[in-house]
């Protein structure tokens, strides 16, 4: 099912990802280098008592995580989705060159 490959793929990219553990203590401290601390480690986790309590991001990452809910949501994209997924399976594909001839570009 494509919902469940798009969720596991989104999941297994936010693990992938760098992450970071700071206590709130000291994010309380930085605030004003959180960005730029975001933008090397991509997610900071901050912890309180050795708890993750609040995640820091930069903004293009949370847009895109909100995209990326937004589209998991639409039941008819993903059933548009699921359609072309099938269609590639079993070769109902066109070339770059043909999509272009038959929209007339």
């Amino acid at each position: 099912m494509v919902y469940m490959f798009m969720y596991i793929k989104a999941y297994n990219s936010i693990e992938r990802r760098k992450m970071e553990k700071i206590p709130i203590s000291e994010a309380r401290n930085k605030f004003m280098k959180l960005p730029d601390e975001a933008a090397k480690h991509e997610v900071l986790a901050v912890t309180r008592r050795n708890k993750e309590v609040m995640a820091i991001m930069s903004w293009e990452l949370y847009e895109g995580l909100l995209e990326t809910l937004e589209i998991l949501s639409d039941a008819t994209l993903m059933k548009q989705l699921q359609k072309g997924v099938d269609d590639v399976k079993v070769g109902r594909v066109r070339s770059l060159q043909e999509a272009y001839e038959r929209l007339g570009l």
